[in-house]
């Protein structure tokens, strides 16, 4: 699996990307309503271009999975089903990691998989909180180097 930052997402690349963040986030997400997702996707489409995207590129050159930054805020990080336990998604991690000192992320408490993800790769609770658009409870996860 080769891990790299796109310099510009093409079209090819954002409908590789929208698809795992969708179907991502329908199944790690199952207590939030499927139309939140698809009602959001234009607005994530939209902003991808404008943050640090790094992929998992298959052999046949195929985007698996990804992380989104916004400077030291991960947005996402989604491994299309296919692919999950096979430490994709930790070679992503480990990869913005070594660019970065401090990390932060939001999780839903009912997301125990990657709670337990993010705590396994050194993230700890910070806050615990009610989202404002799904009214699900939340963490915020920080990592320090």
């Amino acid at each position: 699996m080769q891990i790299k930052t796109l310099d510009n997402i093409n079209n090819v690349q954002m409908s590789q990307l929208m698809a795992i963040w969708l179907a991502g986030n329908l199944q790690a997400h199952d207590f939030v309503p499927a139309a939140f997702w698809q009602e959001n996707a234009a607005a994530v489409r939209k902003s991808l271009p404008n943050a640090t995207i790094t992929v998992a590129v298959n052999p046949d050159g195929q985007i698996v999975g990804f992380i989104g930054l916004q400077k030291d805020y991960i947005a996402g990080l989604f491994v299309a089903a296919k692919y999950q336990n096979q430490g994709i998604g930790h070679q992503l991690l480990a990869f913005v990691k070594h660019q970065q000192t401090v990390l932060v992320l939001d999780a839903f408490e009912q997301n125990t998989g990657a709670v337990r993800f993010y705590q396994r790769n050194g993230f700890v609770i910070a806050e615990r909180r009610v989202e404002g658009d799904t009214h699900q409870t939340e963490y915020q996860m920080v990592w320090h180097r």
